[in-house]
């Protein structure tokens, strides 16, 4: 998804997007780094000219942190039920870490769809460079569950291509996951139209003076 990006469906609920610009990844589910038995997925910050430092990551949906640890990774849960990749209608659950402020991102604050929510970083234990580590949820938020590898993820986990739409991201490399595009009749964003009614008022206000 786009900085300040807002899908809505036609029955009035937000679809959940993918929250970075990009998809670039660098640990996929299960991976042989930190990732046994967890759903995770490290995501590289991307742009057009390469490689992104601090990259912002966007809320999928709007969402309420709901777990704050000391200072490595956040928990946010969608307000209000969305549309999930799947096909099913669900809150949402997803977990960031490694952003290297996360002070911005208070327990109980409520971000907009589309708002910046956190960043890429390297905040926390033996991180291997800079990325947003993401796990997500169908359902509301919970609990963690402590893996046999000694990590930690959500209770429940989901895939995560089972829970975000890839609209307006560009793949670079996806793993060979299922990522879907939401295609489904949605209601206009009045906002993309606001300037040319603008000029239509002028002109009419013109034709009549």
């Amino acid at each position: 998804m786009r900085a300040g990006q807002k899908l809505v469906a036609s029955d009035g609920l937000e679809v959940a997007l993918f929250p970075l610009e990009y998809i670039n990844i660098s640990q996929g589910e299960n991976g042989s780094t930190s990732h046994q038995g967890s759903y995770a997925v490290d995501f590289l910050g991307w742009g057009s000219n390469g490689r992104v430092y601090k990259c912002p990551c966007y809320a999928p949906c709007k969402i309420k942190v709901v777990y704050a640890s000391s200072g490595t990774y956040r928990i946010f849960e969608s307000v209000n039920k969305v549309h999930l990749a799947d096909g099913s209608i669900d809150y949402l659950t997803i977990w960031f870490s490694h952003c290297d402020d996360n002070s911005p991102y208070y327990l109980g604050r409520v971000i907009e769809q589309g708002e910046q929510c956190n960043s890429t970083g390297t905040n926390g234990k033996n991180v291997t460079g800079d990325h947003s580590h993401i796990i997500c949820k169908k359902g509301k938020y919970t609990g963690q569950t402590l893996l046999p590898s000694n990590h930690w993820t959500l209770t429940g986990q989901s895939h995560i291509y089972n829970c975000l739409y890839v609209n307006d991201t560009t793949i670079l490399n996806g793993y060979g996951y299922n990522w879907r595009t939401y295609s489904g009749n949605v209601k206009p964003d009045y906002r993309k139209y606001k300037f040319k009614w603008v000029l239509y008022a002028n002109k009419l206000r013109k034709m009549s003076s």
